[in-house]
């Protein structure tokens, strides 16, 4: 992939791996635009584009779009129980996010990524403060536009030294391909998810400017 990402995202398929289906970084662009009732052709045939809908959930409201939301900023990519929706810091947020900590004051802070370098990056999004932070290179970066992960048969399992659980989801990827997970570890007061960096061997999060290492943590995984 050369020159500025997408408007959104990912180009389709630019950092699907092998791993098996549910783990894809699918984001689509250009975006689907469907209609909110499925289109139907002269027959009657059900002609809503396909790659929209995942076909397992915890529940059928998972998948039901918020009065916030548009079909067009969400986004399924076989991710069992759980989507992406793109978000800017204006928001607004759907009510069903992933949570993964809690910030020094008591904010809930919230699961995302967000393309930053060439790189889809774990984000922690705390909309009651209108922000969504990266670590990259050192620093901790405010990102205007990310995704947020919407409901979700998710668990945290701990885990240390760079390893995952082998259920672990595949939030992310390096410019060098190496998958980027979600972890999370406490630190000052805090519960502060970040990226789980295996080759580095440790869980790097986003706090107060900086890039903070923890070598045990937990990491978001599938039930």
């Amino acid at each position: 992939m050369t020159g500025p990402p997408p408007p959104i995202g990912f180009i389709h398929d630019y950092l699907r791996s092998d791993q098996p289906t549910g783990y894809e970084l699918s984001y689509g662009f250009p975006m689907p635009q469907p209609t909110p009732q499925s289109q139907q052709d002269e027959s009657g045939s059900d002609k809503t584009p396909t790659g929209l809908l995942s076909t397992s959930s915890s529940s059928g409201d998972d998948y039901e779009l918020d009065h916030h939301s548009s079909a067009r900023n969400t986004f399924y990519d076989g991710l069992v129980g759980g989507c992406w929706q793109h978000c800017t810091v204006d928001g607004p947020f759907p009510t069903n996010m992933v949570r993964a900590g809690i910030d020094a004051d008591g904010a809930v802070i919230y699961a995302g990524r967000a393309f930053h370098e060439g790189e889809m990056i774990p984000a922690k999004v705390i909309p009651s403060k209108n922000v969504a932070f990266i670590c990259y290179s050192g620093e901790e970066i405010l990102k205007e536009d990310f995704e947020v992960l919407r409901s979700g048969d998710f668990v945290w399992e701990f885990a240390s030294n760079g390893v995952v659980p082998e259920n672990a989801v595949k939030i992310g990827a390096t410019v060098d391909g190496e998958p980027l997970y979600m972890g999370r570890a406490l630190h000052c007061g805090t519960q502060t998810p970040g990226k789980v960096h295996s080759s580095h061997g440790c869980l790097y999060m986003p706090f107060d400017g900086a890039e903070v290492s923890s070598a045990e943590y937990e990491v978001l995984c599938l039930k």
